[in-house]
């Protein structure tokens, strides 16, 4: 049966001799440069403080950061989901979950020591709470959890999460790929194939929202509390999945792309509407009411509209698998490890120097691109550090699908 299943036509391309979808490779490699960028634009947002903060502020990059807030990160959830599918199918469970502990908690925990307290040295170095060298400061890493104290996983929450998310999933996963499982996604999928029922998966999104962001307002990194996110994201991982095991989903992406453009752009500029004033956090809906239905519904319906509209283009126009793709697809994961810290080193030099806004961001952005690129291909090329951040030795077999 797992032959059977791998061999279905999600694409609109075969998938390739090792099994993978061009489509996912190159979605998550053009998200984790996206995600540079809009790092990059945090430090210039009027509307929240960052690591490192621009004394001069743009609205416009601003609200390029709001955009990408309701759906980059399900979108790599829902990446990862894919590739949940595509691993199952070559792995056993037990197999699949010692593959998960070595590509996730090892590099979890080797970034959480080696690349994360850079980044609270030199946050704590921007806003004068600390004086000295890093030497000095490693030891105070441990002082306290962040934000009072030092100790954080910064950025690599998303790996943690990741990793419950796909430990709560495998009954799931299991479950759908038994005979039930497959008729109930059968079933789903043929309503869904009609041209724009598959917009009606963003309700499970809302609903989630709905009920838990009012009682919880965290928004991401302590995983105990952070229950509306979870929400969010999980439900994100697991779509990904289905989209991957039943193909008529995929009918219906293909056929609904284009009209989740509608809502999406209504949603986006609503939210950016609402943006606009500043003091976003203090203004969100805190209470149940009509203003809380509305932004929460619209976020989550903009967040899965832009998921439709993001995978259904790549499906189109991405399905080739280029030498480029092949020599990189692998290094979307420690990419997204080292971008945040390389961000934060450069910017911390670079953000005052005197040149126009724009300009500052521009050359952030790039040497950012260019120093995380460079660290990443040199840590390639050390075959004890490699495997610490989720790159596999050069001899080792390649993942079925995008990991």
């Amino acid at each position: 049966m797992k032959s059977e299943v791998a061999g279905l036509h999600v694409s609109k391309e075969a998938p390739t001799e090792d099994g993978r979808l061009p489509e996912i490779d190159w979605l998550r490699l053009g998200a984790v440069v996206l995600v540079v960028v809009i790092h990059v634009a945090q430090i210039f947002s009027p509307f929240e403080s960052w690591h490192i903060d621009s004394p001069d502020k743009s609205r416009l990059l601003g609200q390029f950061t709001v955009f990408a807030a309701p759906w980059i990160m399900p979108l790599f959830m829902l990446l990862a989901g894919a590739n949940a599918f595509f691993s199952l199918q070559a792995r056993s469970p037990g197999e699949y979950l010692r593959v998960r502990v070595l590509r996730l908690l090892v590099p979890l925990v080797a970034g959480i020591f080696l690349v994360i307290p850079p980044q609270i040295y030199y946050r704590r170095l921007s806003r004068g709470e600390f004086e000295g060298s890093f030497l000095e400061f490693y030891p105070r890493f441990f002082d306290g959890l962040f934000p009072s104290g030092n100790f954080s996983y910064g950025h690599l929450w998303f790996i943690a999460y990741l990793f419950l998310y796909l430990m709560a999933a495998l009954p799931v996963f299991q479950y759908l790929s038994g005979a039930e499982g497959r008729r109930l996604m059968a079933r789903a999928g043929l309503w869904c194939q009609a041209p724009g029922r598959i917009l009606w998966l963003a309700v499970p999104l809302a609903v989630g929202q709905l009920l838990l962001r009012v009682r919880y307002t965290q928004t991401t990194g302590a995983v105990v509390g952070d229950w509306a996110t979870h929400a969010w994201l999980f439900t994100s991982l697991v779509y990904g999945y289905v989209l991957m095991a039943e193909p008529r989903f995929m009918k219906g992406i293909d056929q609904g792309w284009r009209m989740a453009l509608v809502p999406g752009v209504i949603c986006s500029l609503g939210i950016a509407g609402f943006t606009w004033t500043g003091d976003v956090f203090a203004r969100l809906p805190s209470e149940a009411g009509w203003g809380y239905l509305v932004f929460w519904s619209g976020f989550t319906l903009a967040s899965w509209s832009w998921m439709v509209v993001i995978l259904g283009w790549a499906r189109e126009n991405l399905h080739r698998t280029t030498p480029f793709l092949r020599n990189w697809r692998d290094t979307a994961y420690p990419l997204y490890i080292f971008h945040q810290t390389v961000v934060i080193v450069i910017a911390y030099w670079m953000v005052g120097w005197p040149l126009g806004l724009h300009t500052r961001f521009a050359l952030i952005t790039v040497a950012s691109l260019a120093s995380t690129i460079l660290l990443m291909a040199a840590v390639r090329r050390i075959p004890g550090v490699r495997a610490l951040f989720g790159l596999r030795g050069a001899s080792s077999p390649p993942e079925p699908a995008a990991s």
